[in-house]
């Protein structure tokens, strides 16, 4: 007779703009799941109406979270501390594999990026534990699944997936392995499925995930018999309601009266202005989408302390007019983004009987005017908290297929076929540090080096710092970054300035203390 154990699952989805987390739970019988209560939002500490702000603050030394979320956000209210705040730094993972990156993938290095994701995940970890974890190690009673963009499992071999697996992995720790992955598109199809919201009168359904920095769509035939959507095809691009944002920082600066060179010695001043415009970008859609809509204009008073001391004060309005003449080059690209997505996918607007909105960009009100514009009134639908979607879905019963998704989580056994399956890929390492006779390998995403018995390299000299440097691998490119040290990284001799990444090349003599490890490399 199979053993019933109940089991929770944490969903999260890891946004550009926001994070957000879920719970639900199952009785578990065998190696099957059945669902027992309905994700629901778990907000934790520094959590706003059931989102978190992707907003870091880094310590004065640059190597761990001062703060997060909103907290983060407010030291955008401060000069001195302004500068040590990031965000919307997820547009910029997998940058560097890009022919062509867009200005919003290059604000950050991929691998600075990979480091805030890092940083950020690995605190909330630690706030579920003790907020909904009773302060508890994490053990087999539980799951976490993580969304992501699909174009990083398919798109440049899937090194970009590959990594983001492996980072997660080192939050949680080699013995966790209750993890799993559902693309964002598929998490959307299950949560429409879930709600009903799936057309079964035949013709195809086209899903639209509008996301903070990407666009994906996915295009398929519901199945009358069962729900399920037969998969067509599917379409991304670095497209989302992030550039709204930056393009309405641009306008309040002009509004504002502040030179170009003032934010040029400032660059920091950009990130709080572009969170007032995605703030007043919100408040303008809200009074658009609503029926009645009364015509007053939305208006913030804003204030900018420069990092010279200089004050920048006026009241900003926003209306569909001045909204417009910001963005329309935005609504342009979008329209473009449709007609690609159309002909990659090989389907016609003839052939599609529903359009179903997700993600938060999908409540921006010219995209939905767009579409509706495009395909009908009546075939368009903007989902019931479209920017939940994803992590609700993610959270609901799935076998990990787009045209076999079943009714349950198949929960694997934990073999090691399986753990092999579902972990980080693991390729034969090529890049080595040489110590002596000792050689150490260098595998893809970060290798951690210092004197703290954690580290992937235990560096046993008395000048070391507990965590003294990181070296980080992606797509055979080799980067380090000294973590703040005390006594300092030299590379060929010269000291490295802390947090900054450095290239490094076949033949460079890394040193740390009196230890010294140079970088090899062995061809296959």
């Amino acid at each position: 007779m199979a053993i019933e154990k109940q089991q929770t699952l944490f969903a999260l989805d890891c946004g550009a703009t926001n994070w957000r987390l879920y719970r639900s739970a199952y009785k578990w019988t065998g190696n099957r799941a059945q669902l027992i209560s309905e994700p629901q939002a778990s907000p934790i500490t520094s959590f706003i109406d059931r989102k978190l702000p992707a907003v870091i603050c880094l310590d004065p030394e640059g190597a761990n979270l001062e703060s997060f979320g909103e907290i983060a956000q407010e030291r955008l209210e401060d000069e001195q501390s302004r500068e040590r705040v990031r965000e919307y730094f997820k547009p910029c993972i997998g940058s560097h594999l890009e022919e062509n990156p867009l200005p919003h993938q290059k604000r950050y290095t991929h691998t600075q990026s990979i480091l805030y994701t890092r940083l950020l995940l690995s605190t909330i970890l630690d706030q579920i534990r003790q907020e909904k974890w009773r302060a508890e190690a994490f053990d087999d009673r539980l799951w976490f699944t993580f969304a992501y963009p699909i174009h990083w499992r398919y798109d440049h071999g899937g090194i970009i997936f590959a990594e983001y697996q492996q980072l997660i992995q080192e939050c949680f720790g080699e013995d966790f392995r209750q993890i799993r992955f559902v693309a964002e598109p598929e998490g959307a199809i299950l949560s429409l499925q879930h709600r009903g919201l799936l057309e079964k009168q035949g013709g195809v359904t086209l899903i639209v995930d509008v996301g903070g920095s990407t666009t994906d769509i996915i295009a398929g035939e519901v199945n009358p018999a069962n729900g399920h959507l037969n998969f067509l095809g599917r379409y991304g691009e670095p497209f989302g309601g992030g550039l709204y944002d930056a393009e309405l920082a641009k306008y309040i600066a002009d509004e504002m009266k502040i030179p170009a060179s003032a934010l040029a010695d400032d660059p920091s001043a950009l990130v709080s202005l572009r969170i007032s415009g995605q703030r007043l970008k919100e408040s303008l859609s809200r009074q658009m989408l609503s029926p009645g809509r009364n015509k007053a204009i939305h208006q913030r008073n804003l204030t900018l302390v420069m990092r010279d001391g200089t004050v920048f004060r006026r009241i900003i309005a926003l209306d569909e007019a001045r909204f417009q003449e910001a963005t329309s080059h935005l609504d342009i690209d979008f329209r473009d983004l449709i007609n690609r997505a159309l002909e990659v996918i090989a389907i016609s607007q003839s052939e599609i009987k529903q359009v179903v909105l997700v993600g938060g960009g999908a409540q921006l009100f010219t995209i939905m005017r767009f579409l509706r514009e495009r395909f009908g009134v009546e075939r368009v639908i903007l989902a019931d908290n479209p920017d939940e979607v994803v992590v609700q879905g993610i959270g609901l019963e799935y076998q990990a297929s787009f045209d076999t998704i079943e009714p349950t989580i198949i929960f694997p056994a934990q073999t090691s076929e399986n753990i092999a399956k579902e972990g980080p890929a693991s390729l034969s390492p090529s890049w080595f540090l040489q110590l002596g006779d000792d050689r150490f390998p260098l595998h893809q995403g970060i290798t951690k080096m210092g004197r703290g018995e954690s580290n992937d390299i235990q560096v046993d000299d008395i000048k070391a710092s507990r965590l003294h440097t990181e070296i980080s691998m992606s797509n055979d490119k080799l980067e380090i970054f000294d973590k703040g040290s005390t006594n300092g990284t030299f590379i060929n001799g010269q000291r490295l300035k802390a947090h900054e990444p450095n290239v490094l090349e076949v033949g460079n003599i890394i040193s740390i203390g009196k230890l010294k490890f140079e970088v090899i490399r062995q061809e296959e």
